[in-house]
């Protein structure tokens, strides 16, 4: 039973130290005007577009605008977005060194005329007032000069989506400030901060040439000493990201993995190694032919699954057996990550949107 016992010991712990709870917005609330611009970068996005801004207009919030920037989009973006009330910006073309969603991003906010930008990827909406409760949790803080982000809740209606756990725990483990061992550090799908604060760090422009903006724009606000608030979208925020299928959501998987690791804290990749050896470990052991004490092991299992269960369902619509089943979801996600890496190491691009990145 010592090894059953250590693999407790170290799982658990460890998990925890990952995740130990993932917060939400509040109900929303009466409040006063806030003076808003709705920033939305979006390349051949005719599917998700219509959704997301039909979410927004159900609003009781009053936006000043509702700004979508067509990046060089080759299907109906622009007129479709343009049909649901909002101002499309056609982008110029995309400068050497930027990539694709920064360029679209600083477009915007350079055109936007609220005194609050909020950034909002295509594939994300907003639940039933949903974004009455974002600015509902934004001016309870009572501090002009917070920057609020919401790792949006992942609404899956596909069998192969149900993969995507342990890239949702771990994103939200070295993104979101979670656990004990982490601090928030923004989510690139949504971001709400005044346009003060965001000129002031350099904006989209200063992380021009970032795969992953949300991560490095994060350690240029907290060095000016603006405080960062990471919350969970469930009830508010919500996102379909992979409705094309397997090959879509691998590629961007792909495409955020080793750079997200690269910039992850050390002490949160060394918590996510332990914990990822002990779900292995433990379910390996399980099947080998010698004795290591087997029925602690289904315990130590069992633990381990509802564990991850616990942390899933706070972050998507994750069955109850994908957590029970969780070496399926683990091996996808191992596999992205040799794929991943070995790109990497052989230089070698993903296209993503009809982009190298």
């Amino acid at each position: 039973m010592i090894v059953p016992a250590l693999l407790c010991a170290v799982g658990l712990p460890a998990g925890i130290l990952l995740i130990l709870r993932v917060p939400a917005c509040q109900r929303a609330q009466a409040h006063g005007a806030i003076s808003l611009s709705i920033v939305i970068p979006a390349r051949n996005e005719e599917d998700n577009l219509p959704r997301l801004l039909q979410s927004i207009t159900a609003s009781t919030v009053q936006s000043v605008e509702i700004l979508v920037v067509d990046d060089a989009s080759t299907d109906n973006t622009g007129p479709i977005a343009q049909s649901l009330g909002a101002t499309v910006i056609t982008s110029s073309t995309l400068p050497a060194g930027w990539t694709g969603k920064a360029w679209a991003c600083h477009q915007g906010a350079q055109r936007a005329i609220g005194d609050h930008l909020l950034f909002l990827d295509a594939d994300t909406f907003f639940a039933d007032r949903g974004l009455d409760r974002l600015i509902t949790r934004w001016l309870a803080e009572r501090d002009p000069g917070l920057v609020l982000s919401l790792l949006p809740y992942h609404a899956m209606s596909a069998t192969y989506e149900q993969l995507s756990l342990f890239f949702n725990v771990l994103m939200a483990a070295g993104a979101g400030g979670f656990g004990l061992v982490s601090e928030p550090r923004l989510f690139g799908q949504s971001l709400l901060i005044s346009k003060e604060t965001y000129f002031a760090v350099g904006g989209h422009a200063a992380v021009r040439g970032c795969v992953l903006e949300n991560v490095n724009l994060a350690h240029l606000i907290r060095t000016s000493g603006a405080r960062i608030l990471c919350l969970g979208g469930r009830g508010t925020l919500h996102m379909r990201m992979f409705p094309e299928g397997l090959g879509q959501m691998s590629d961007s998987w792909t495409k955020a993995f080793i750079h997200g690791a690269a910039a992850s804290d050390g002490i949160v990749l060394a918590s996510a190694a332990v914990w990822i050896s002990a779900l292995w470990s433990t379910a390996l052991l399980l099947i080998v032919p010698h004795d290591y004490g087997r029925l602690g092991l289904a315990v130590v299992y069992l633990l381990l699954s509802l564990q991850l269960v616990w942390l899933a369902r706070q972050l998507g619509s994750y069955r109850f057996f994908t957590g029970l089943l969780y070496p399926l979801p683990l091996a996808y996600y191992c596999a992205v990550f040799v794929r991943s890496a070995s790109r990497r190491a052989l230089r070698r691009k993903t296209v993503w949107r009809g982009r190298e990145v």
